[in-house]
């Protein structure tokens, strides 16, 4: 049955490979722009105010203690999560000129993210999260008899921080797929769809590669979760959707492009 808790180390392996895809070389201390319309993300989970998943972390470090950090910027941060989320999101695209960060912002907020108090946010809210992934990875290993591994849990992990759910996807949903398009097309329909990307599609050129590599090459246990991570990925804003695939389905297979870097997650998470 559902609920059993992750070992700290699968906490751990999940952390860093969602940092790994943010800020492969600082992932605690991310910070990101508004590239995806969240506003501002931070953190090895990126936690942003578009979602809402920011506020709280800030609110519970304290006003003094942000400004502290943040002498210049931290009181409107403490204004942009203490808001709706449309004047939060106004707040801070204020900092930015198109999605990047001002350098003086952005260094307060790196300064911001390294300390103490946001870092030990991140850390409590983490385990909230794994236990949120666990629970998922159980009820979809649950429908094919099997046990969760670490790669489905590492997958529904990068699922709720960064896409916040499955949506209407569902385990059943992903079995009538490839039994309608057939288990040997399945991944050429798919490695077709990401070679059709255009320069209109973030990650684009990642997609490509990816069509390449992925192509004739996915194992047939990965075979569900590579679907799922497709259909997922069409339920994404249009300009995102193969940008969620690149991602998605690079954790699932283990090797792919995303963000024009190649990643070998089997050096994280192992075989």
């Amino acid at each position: 049955m559902p609920g059993s808790s992750p070992a700290p180390e699968w906490i751990e392996t999940a952390l860093k490979v969602t940092g790994h895809f943010e800020d492969s070389s600082d992932p605690m201390g991310a910070v990101s722009g508004d590239f995806d319309e969240m506003g501002i993300s931070l953190g090895v989970l990126q936690w942003n105010i578009g979602s809402g998943s920011l506020q709280p972390l800030v609110r519970k470090i304290g006003r003094a203690r942000v400004i502290a950090t943040m002498p210049v910027y931290g009181g409107e941060l403490w204004g942009a999560c203490n808001s709706a989320v449309p004047q939060g999101l106004a707040i801070v695209r204020g900092w930015q000129v198109g999605d990047k960060l001002r350098p003086p912002v952005k260094a307060e907020l790196k300064a911001f993210t390294h300390g103490a108090s946001f870092v030990e946010q991140q850390v409590a809210a983490a385990n909230h999260v794994a236990q949120r992934a666990m629970d998922m990875a159980e009820a979809w290993a649950l429908e094919d008899g099997e046990v969760v591994d670490k790669w489905l849990f590492c997958w529904f992990f990068d699922l709720i921080t960064q896409n916040g759910g499955l949506k209407s996807v569902t385990h059943a949903s992903v079995v009538s797929f490839i039994g309608a398009t057939g288990t040997t097309a399945v991944d050429d329909v798919i490695c077709d769809w990401l070679a059709s990307r255009t320069s209109r599609d973030a990650g684009f050129r990642d997609s490509h590669r990816n069509a390449d590599l992925w192509r004739d090459k996915v194992p047939d246990e990965r075979l569900k979760l590579f679907v799922a991570s497709y259909m997922r990925a069409l339920e994404s804003r249009t300009e995102y959707r193969g940008d969620t695939l690149n991602r998605k389905a690079t954790i699932a297979l283990g090797e792919g492009w995303v963000h024009v870097e190649r990643h070998n997650l089997k050096q994280i998470i192992g075989h």
